[in-house]
């Protein structure tokens, strides 16, 4: 039965470690820190709390009471962080303390959970005196620790998280901790112990017994409690929330504000998401109304269907064709089914000239196997999230644009959102370094411009155009503006071309969103 604990305790563990990383990616972002802070956090401190469990003189009670606190700790530690975040989010410092306090008692616990298993099944009352048989336990003990590692690595990106999320991953964690009190009472040499301790056994009886409806009670009431955190977290009320499996989808409601976040960050505002979108398109439809024939498009994530809507207006009657590429089939489908968006975009996805494929844009950029049915696009457009993370970054890498470059038709279109222009102006310039040094021939044009949109201030675009295109109607477009005075400048010799080896536009992002406190 101990070698169970092991297998279950371990697995837990390991879970444990990913949803802390996951959340706090989610809340701060940049996920290479956040995992690599919380696996330092996990991994620095064994050989102190392994060392401090030989000075356990009790291991049955500290045992048993190590997985009571831990249950209290898993269970609601994933809605008490977000409430920490809540109310701190401007104040980084305390919640990284908190959220390290709370790591590092976890991780105290669950450091002292082996050793001290290993002490009862290596105790003289299980009759382990030989050396054979006691490196057998040593053996059995670290094959049960480790080899559930496979299984929890597999079911927590695939499982838990896509199907339970993060608060109802931690309640069903806090269960078997509950469970393995409960079974570790009634073991032959636990049992003898607790008996001649009467109150102490009829004590943690009574615990368990609370904490087992505490933890039932925890599942009904799970969703009044994300309810209350979603209400003070996002001030509107929220009426569609979904996991997928790369991020949480919130859509909020107040009025005719209908707001879209993506893991707890706002995408659109739909008072003003047409100034964002008629941006991004603008260039390609200042060339498209003097010529149609540029009717192949290539829409980069747009998972939310409005950009989609506009190519649709401008073609209206004349034959075109769109293909939508965004790896989150989850996301797609809910422009697609939810009324909300769906009414946004003008339901585009049912379109007959719209397709989609969910897949990763790099991936399906140079992807061999299209190579017997590779497409020529007139006009490419990447409406890419904020590059957080090293698998968003390379899609703003100079390998990116190469790739990118090599399934164009001349004369062709290329326009990427580049965040804003203003406050994030080293990400800004540091995009269009990037394409400048793949596209710097002579018969390329790369255009910078922005637009001013409430929601984001002054948001800015990169264009690039290839051979003699007719721009005069983009340059007569009043929502973009060409022109950046010296406080949008910034000394290009500074900015380094980001790449896939050396992700530079992160710690720009990083950097500006320091900066401003956001």
């Amino acid at each position: 039965m101990f070698y169970l604990f092991v297998l279950i305790l371990s697995t837990c563990a390991l879970v444990y470690e990913f949803l802390l990383s996951t959340l706090s990616s989610y809340l701060i972002w940049n996920s290479v820190l956040q995992f690599s802070l919380t696996i330092w956090l996990f991994l620095s401190w064994i050989w102190a709390w392994s060392f401090l469990s030989r000075f356990v003189k009790n291991p049955q009670k500290v045992f048993f009471f190590s997985e009571i606190t831990l249950w209290i700790l898993w269970g609601f530690s994933m809605v008490i962080i977000k409430f920490i975040y809540a109310y701190f989010f401007n104040y980084l410092i305390v919640f990284y303390v908190f959220y390290f306090l709370v790591v590092i008692i976890i991780w105290a616990l669950v450091w002292f959970e082996i050793p001290i298993l290993w002490n009862l099944v290596a105790s003289k009352d299980n009759n382990i005196d030989d050396k054979k048989t006691f490196k057998n336990v040593i053996s059995d003990v670290f094959t049960y620790d480790y080899i559930w590692a496979i299984f929890a690595t597999f079911m927590f990106p695939f499982v838990l998280l896509p199907f339970l999320w993060l608060t109802y991953t931690a309640l069903l964690l806090g269960f078997f901790n509950i469970l393995i009190a409960i079974l570790f009472i009634y073991q032959k040499e636990i049992r003898i112990y607790y008996i001649e301790n009467k109150i102490l056994f009829k004590y943690s009886i009574f615990l368990v017994i609370i904490l087992t409806f505490y933890f039932i009670w925890g599942f009904f009431i799970k969703n009044n409690f994300e309810n209350f955190w979603d209400h003070f977290f996002y001030k509107e009320p929220v009426v569609f929330q979904a996991q997928s499996k790369y991020q949480n989808i919130v859509i909020t409601k107040r009025w005719d504000d209908i707001r879209l976040l993506l893991d707890w960050h706002l995408q659109f505002l739909s008072l003003d998401e047409k100034r964002y979108h008629n941006s991004l398109w603008s260039l390609p439809e200042s060339i498209i109304l003097n010529d149609k024939t540029k009717n192949n498009i290539l829409i980069l994530w747009g998972w939310d269907w409005m950009l989609a809507r506009n190519v649709i207006e401008t073609f209206w009657k004349n034959n075109f064709k769109i293909t939508l590429v965004d790896i989150d089939k989850t996301m797609t489908d809910t422009a697609k089914t939810n009324n909300i968006l769906s009414s946004l975009n003008k339901k585009s996805l049912l379109n007959p000239n719209v397709s989609v494929i969910n897949m990763d844009a790099f991936r399906f950029l140079s992807d061999k196997k299209r190579e017997n049915i590779f497409e020529w696009y007139d006009i490419i457009i990447a409406d890419f999230t904020d590059p957080r993370d090293v698998w968003i970054a390379k899609l703003y890498s100079r390998e990116f644009y190469l790739i990118l470059k090599n399934v164009l038709k001349n004369p062709w279109i290329f326009v990427t959102q580049s965040w804003n222009a203003f406050f994030a102006k080293e990400s800004f310039w540091c995009i269009n370094k990037t394409l400048s040094s793949v596209f710097n021939e002579k018969d390329y044009s790369i255009i910078p411009y922005k637009t001013y949109i409430p929601s984001f201030w002054d948001w800015g675009f990169n264009a690039v155009i290839k051979w003699g295109l007719n721009l005069n109607n983009f340059y007569k477009n009043d929502l973009v503006n060409t022109k950046f005075d010296k406080d949008y400048i910034v000394d290009m010799s500074k900015i380094n071309i980001n790449t896939i080896e050396s992700s530079s536009i992160i710690n720009y992002f990083r950097d500006w969103r320091k900066r401003f406190n956001l």
